[in-house]
């Protein structure tokens, strides 16, 4: 997708900016947001507020700018506010974010009512594409329409943006634009087995715990495979949801199946799931039937009810959903 003139003007023209991502970011979103970052610094604005509701994840601090990432939100007007890795400002955790103009930049789905939304009829400008693999490839784009020379800081950020939402360059999202982006990144100055170490070799040792526990409810059935992680785990463990990022890569594993789940309980009664698809089957359907959303080979929502009773309405549609994909 071409990066549009209206967007470009908007970040030339003005000279404050709030950038924001979604609640419980990922490399993706905590990349795509500091390379932007760093790209505006690049050129020469000097008023940039970067903000995540849930903070950077322990496993992502290594990433550069991550540390001048904010929790809250501030009182002041900027003049432009970038929704980055997200489509609502729902999805920010944030309820008000004061500014002039807003642009969005994402990869996701967009909600079926979303040019009903107040948030998309005031937008300046846009850069929304579901085929791209990740944020960080629309903020490479942008940089690159803007004329600005990525420099290893920028290049280790978009890489793991890259590298996090293509699974290790290993999901069906791995295009030819993803690779060519990562090696123009690697160029740049990225490095390639020091950021893949930090994000699968630098584990802490409670993680680990915790996916033990997690992996001995692993189960499967009718082309589904499940684990799940309750609070009494995260108690046990001494870890938080932070701590199960990437579980549920370990069901999308098993052989034979067509959907993996994992289902986290994050408060009492209440789970958060992430579903993957390994090609056939639309888990953005499944999961936006729950009121969430995503992407079609990996979505997520949030179900209330006992973990026997979310499991059997989940399974259901994922029954159905598998039935339809034949």
């Amino acid at each position: 997708m071409k990066i549009s003139s209206k967007l470009l003007n908007v970040i030339r023209q003005n000279k404050s900016f709030l950038i924001v991502c979604h609640i419980n970011p990922e490399g993706d979103a905590i990349g795509s947001i500091s390379a932007l970052a760093l790209g505006l610094k690049q050129m020469g604005k000097k008023d940039i507020f970067v903000l995540s509701k849930d903070g950077v994840p322990e496993i992502l601090k290594f990433l550069p700018f991550s540390g001048l990432i904010k929790k809250k939100a501030p009182k002041k007007e900027f003049d432009v506010l970038c929704i980055v890795d997200c489509n609502t400002l729902e999805r920010t955790g944030f309820k008000e974010l004061k500014a002039k103009h807003t642009v969005i930049i994402d990869h996701h789905i967009p909600p079926d009512d979303a040019d009903k939304s107040e948030l998309y009829r005031q937008l300046a400008a846009s850069v929304i594409d579901p085929g791209a693999a990740a944020a960080g490839i629309l903020i490479y784009k942008l940089l690159a329409a803007l004329k600005i020379s990525i420099d290893k800081n920028m290049a280790a950020n978009l890489y793991t943006a890259l590298l996090v939402d293509t699974g290790g360059f290993r999901y069906s999202n791995t295009s030819h634009e993803a690779l060519k982006i990562a090696c123009h990144l690697i160029r740049a100055g990225a490095r390639p087995w020091d950021l893949a170490k930090e994000l699968y070799e630098s584990i802490p040792f409670k993680s680990m715990k915790l996916l033990g526990l997690s992996l001995a409810t692993l189960d499967k059935k009718d082309g589904i495979a499940w684990i799940n992680t309750t609070a009494d785990m995260f108690r046990k463990t001494g870890t938080t949801a932070e701590d199960s990022e990437d579980f549920v890569d370990f069901p999308r594993k098993v052989k034979d199946i067509e959907v993996a789940v994992f289902f986290r309980e994050d408060d009492n009664n209440v789970f958060k799931l992430s579903l993957r698809s390994k090609g056939k089957v639309n888990v953005e359907k499944i999961a936006k039937s729950f009121g969430g959303g995503g992407h079609f080979a990996a979505a997520g929502c949030k179900i209330k009810g006992t973990l026997q009773e979310v499991q059997k309405k989940v399974f259901e549609e994922v029954r159905k959903a598998i039935k339809d994909a034949k």
